[in-house]
């Protein structure tokens, strides 16, 4: 596949004009990671966005306590460190490689140029943003609910990322209990007691290293019942 075929995949560089293309083509430098290679550090200056290609990245953050949480995965085609780069301060959180990744790195100058000349790719850099926003307060509310509830989000969203990312066997998530004790900041038995709720009730089945989905309609519900009880 050709760089001009990997930028088309971008979400940001959807249906733009071919010499948006052409001219990110030409000023994006392809990088390569290993597994467990990290991409961004946090705390770092952001000099550079990265246009994931290939492959799949985790984020996360570390609190002043120095207790890390987990953000998320993030799938190809994605880009990540757009936040630093557009406001000009350091990262907010690590970019760690969570297997084989391939990346287009994209300088602020010239993705600045690329903005002021396309505004096509403004316009989908901007609908990224708010698509961004509407997901974090949804998980804001889910998380505000119950464990349950938070859970439920956390793995219909890595769920609906796979299926975006055409991954085989997307309903198979690569998380462990410490994944999950990290990415929800609970403690081991709080999650064990809820992940033995979910799989008595046929929802997931789960062997401490991975999790199988086996209703995701029953997971969507689960947040959407809690939060019509919250209101």
């Amino acid at each position: 596949m050709s760089r001009l075929d990997d930028l088309k995949r971008l979400p940001l560089f959807q249906d733009v004009p071919q010499e948006a293309l052409q001219e990110a083509s030409q000023v994006t430098t392809e990088r390569h990671f290993r597994a467990g290679q990290v991409i961004l550090e946090q705390d770092a200056e952001g000099e550079a966005l990265h246009l994931i290609t290939r492959g799949v990245v985790r984020v996360s953050r570390v609190s002043l306590g120095s207790r890390e949480r987990v953000m998320g995965d993030v799938y190809a085609p994605a880009v990540v460190g757009e936040t630093a780069v557009l406001g000009g301060g350091e990262r907010s959180a690590t970019v760690r490689a969570l297997s084989d990744v391939t990346t287009l790195m994209l300088y602020r100058t010239h993705f600045q140029q690329i903005l002021r000349r396309h505004p096509d790719v403004l316009w989908n850099l901007s609908a990224m943003l708010v698509q961004r926003v509407t997901f974090l307060n949804d998980e804001l509310i889910a998380f505000g609910l119950n464990t349950e509830a938070a859970l439920s989000h956390v793995f219909t969203n890595l769920y609906q990322q796979r299926v975006r990312a055409g991954v085989p066997n997307p309903e198979v998530l690569p998380l462990s209990t410490q994944d999950i004790m990290a990415r929800i900041s609970s403690s081991r038995e709080t999650v064990s007691r809820v992940m033995r709720r979910l799989q008595q009730s046929d929802l997931v089945r789960s062997n401490g290293q991975q999790v199988i989905l086996l209703n995701v309609d029953g997971l969507l519900g689960i947040t959407l019942e809690e939060s019509e009880q919250g209101e």
